[in-house]
């Protein structure tokens, strides 16, 4: 063997021996799994009063309680959108493809989901990313949505007002959905709170107030055996069965039909 045949060997062995060990290293250092557009907002622990709108054919009839987070979260700055569902469906986390209407685009929040749906797309975030992902629950919900300020009375009626004076479409029952972000924004720079899509928490709807008011673990809330119903928030507070993917006759509302039902994932800091 010639010296030239010698070096073209020993260099298609180092080539090879590089290649076996960049794989391994490759492995260990991969950079974390990013679901395209989706942006997190850090929410910091702190204290609030939540009032709630209870269901009641005679009157609006509220309670408030004080809450305490304790522990800081990120949330998604946007609902979860159609494009970042079908990468859940064609990486099997997720049974279906998105359920969109013609009009939708990619760039759309993902709705027709039920609450299982979403606890599905949460599972699967975090299985891809190595964090644990979920839903918020509803006293989460409400701490960001009013950027740590307290949850009033005069809150919630603003929002029934303001719903009451929007005009629906002649032909539809729903308000159509619009490009994610381009709704509001509070002041922790969290959008779409308001808008068309309301949005499945982990928080149950128990027949019983005992129920209702006490303290569950997020454990627990995980179970869907725990309660028929879960709480969806935005414009107005509704409970909804959770294998529902879309409610706009109304019966569950507090104060009117539900549009579209849609999510925004919550992810838990150490």
């Amino acid at each position: 063997m010639n010296r030239n045949s010698v070096l073209t060997l020993a260099a298609f062995a180092l080539i090879a021996f590089a290649a076996f060990y960049w794989t391994k290293i490759s492995k260990i250092w991969s950079p974390p799994y990013q679901l395209p557009g989706l942006e997190m907002v850090t929410v910091r622990p702190g204290d609030y009063s939540l009032t709630i709108l209870v269901p009641n054919v005679l009157e609006r009839v509220y309670y408030t309680k004080p809450v305490k987070i304790n522990r800081p979260f990120q949330i998604g700055r946007y609902e979860i959108t159609v494009d970042q569902w079908n990468t859940c469906f064609k990486d099997g986390g997720c049974t279906h493809p998105a359920k969109r209407r013609k009009y939708q685009k990619g760039n759309h929040p993902v709705t027709r989901v039920s609450w299982a749906d979403a606890m599905d797309f949460t599972n699967w975030l975090s299985n891809q990313t190595g964090e644990t992902y979920r839903l918020p629950t509803e006293e989460e919900w409400g701490y960001f949505a009013n950027s740590g300020k307290d949850y009033t009375v005069d809150t919630i009626e603003k929002l029934i007002a303001d719903r009451q004076m929007l005009k629906t479409t002649p032909l539809s029952l729903f308000r159509k959905t619009r490009k994610v972000g381009s709704i509001d924004k509070n002041d922790w720079g969290i959008t779409d709170l308001t808008g068309p899509v309301w949005e499945w928490t982990m928080t149950c709807r128990f027949p019983s107030d005992d129920a209702n008011r006490k303290e569950w673990t997020i454990e627990q809330l995980r179970d869907p055996k725990l309660c028929p119903n879960r709480i969806v928030q935005g414009e107005e507070r509704a409970h909804v069965p959770y294998f529902f993917d879309e409610v706009y006759t109304g019966g569950c509302g507090t104060g009117a039909p539900v549009d579209n039902i849609g999510f925004r994932v919550l992810k838990e800091l150490s």
